[in-house]
This record gives C-alpha cells, sequence and structure tokens, in this order.
C-alpha cells in the first residue's frame, strides 16, 4: 500500500500532456513490483455528477489499451468518502528521470497514440477541475508493502509549523510510529509532500477494512490507548497548523496493476 494521499493526469493542455500526464499520475498504492519506490505521484478528479459513468469506462477502456500493449505503467485509484466527491489515481516512481518517460516515448504504445490521446481527452471532459500532488515516502517511517491493497484507508494530512519541522519527524519516529506497530497496523506509509501543497506538510495513510474497524480505533490511537493517545493529541498540537482526516476506498475495476503471479505448485 505504497501510495497515498491524500495517488494521472487527463488535462487538456497539449497533446503530450494529455497522454504523458495521465500516467505520468500517481491514497494510495504500490504494486509488489515497485517495492523499492518513493515517488508518489497522485492526481485528484472531481468528476461532473453526470458524467461519473463516463469516467470510469474511459478509464476501463485505457487501461485495456495499456494492458493489450504489455505496458508497466501501473496505478491504482481511490474514491473519496469524505470531504470533496473525488477520484484520486496514483502512481509510483523510483527515480526522478522516470517522470520523464512520458508515454508518447513509449515504443510498447507507439500504435496506440491516437487511441489513448482520444481517451485522455474524454477522460478530462468528464471532469470540472483536477490537481496534482507528489509525495516522497519515507520507508523507515512505513510498513513494509505486502502488495495487497487495503480496501479502504484513512488519509491523515497535516501541515507542520516550519520551526517545528525537526520535531514533528522525532515525534514521528519515536512515538507515532511504534505505536502504530504496537496497535497491529498491516498497511501504513508516511511521506512528505514535495510538490503541489505548501510546505512543510506530511501525510500519513493507513489501511482498514471496513467502517466497523473504527470502532475498535486503528493506528496509534488502538497502539497508544485513550489516554496515551490524548496525551499524543496534546503534542501534536504545538508542532503544527492544522490537520485533516480523510477515507478512501480502493476502486480495483479501475486500476491497473500486473497480473497475479500463479502461486506454485
Amino acid at each position: 500500500m505504497s501510495s497515498f494521499r491524500k495517488a494521472v493526469l487527463w488535462p487538456r493542455i497539449a497533446l503530450m500532456s494529455l497522454a504523458a500526464l495521465l500516467l505520468a499520475l500517481a491514497v494510495l498504492a504500490t504494486p509488489a513490483s515497485a517495492q523499492s519506490a518513493n515517488i508518489r505521484s497522485v492526481t485528484f478528479y472531481t468528476v461532473k455528477p453526470d458524467r461519473i459513468g463516463d469516467f470510469q469506462a474511459e478509464i476501463k477502456e485505457y487501461n485495456g489499451i495499456l494492458a493489450k500493449a504489455g505496458s508497466d505503467r501501473y496505478s491504482t485509484v481511490w474514491v473519496s468518502l469524505t470531504g470533496p466527491y473525488e477520484y484520486a489515481r496514483v502512481q509510483i516512481y523510483s527515480k526522478w528521470a522516470d517522470l520523464d518517460a512520458t508515454i508518447d516515448k513509449d515504443p510498447k504504445l507507439k500504435d496506440q497514440q491516437a487511441d489513448l490521446a482520444r481517451l485522455s481527452t474524454h477522460i478530462i471532459e468528464c471532469t470540472s477541475s483536477w490537481h496534482r500532488e507528489i509525495d516522497i515516502v519515507d520507508p523507515d517511517l512505513s510498513l513494509p508493502d505486502n502488495g495487497n491493497e487495503p480496501k479502504m484507508i484513512r488519509v491523515l494530512v497535516t501541515q507542520v509549523r516550519p520551526d517545528k519541522y525537526h520535531d514533528y519527524l522525532d515525534l514521528q519516529k519515536n512515538v507515532i510510529f511504534p505505536a502504530v506497530k504496537k496497535g497491529g497496523a498491516t498497511a501504513y506509509n508516511f511521506a512528505e509532500k514535495r510538490f503541489g501543497e505548501p510546505g512543510p506538510e506530511f501525510v500519513s495513510v493507513t489501511g482498514f477494512s471496513s467502517w466497523a474497524d473504527l470502532d475498535d480505533t486503528i493506528g496509534a490511537e488502538k497502539g497508544l490507548g485513550k489516554e496515551g493517545y490524548q496525551a499524543l493529541t496534546n503534542q501534536v498540537r504545538a508542532l503544527i497548523v492544522q490537520s485533516e482526516y480523510y477515507v478512501y476506498r480502493y476502486e480495483p475495476d479501475l486500476g491497473y496493476l500486473p497480473a497475479p503471479t500463479p502461486a506454485a505448485k
């Protein structure tokens, strides 16, 4: 679950952008083959209410072309269950140079350029707005990716006071992340936003299965207990400007990931 947040673009700028930015995309997940990657690009789409079906259909057709061509431009898609209704498309990169490898330069997709550009245009026409953010995931403050996407994720976006930057990271390292592990979380990652938002801003993503999981609490709250978590909250308040929680649901039918590896007999 190396994805998110808040995890691509189909902007109508130029033909290159239509196809290239689409998959220079980026709530919330990483295919197992990209576990060493930590540059996470996430694009958020606000879809017109009367175009949601078209939006989903165009994405599925786009992904079908990638799959038929054997493309390795993998991505996952998530839909918000809180805050503005939006879709988030996530892609992970190993190095910044990977972002230069646009679709129009991909030899595997040479014969599909016209279809991809057409679909990119149609996808953007279904939206009223979009924006992109790029995060750097910290592997030392994240759980290993097991290759399985959680059904839901809770995303915490925290804007930290500039003079408390290092204090917040120390708290994450020495208190928050150990509490997350103690609480038994199976999917968690911590990232710093690099582009797309004013900094310093951090994103913490915790996976869970259903709303019912929140009755028993998840993440650091579960690991610390009620009193311990309240003490942590008081510490955090002194270090930040603001923080917001969001919840997203995984949409497996809208993503494009490697085919499952057959189990050994």
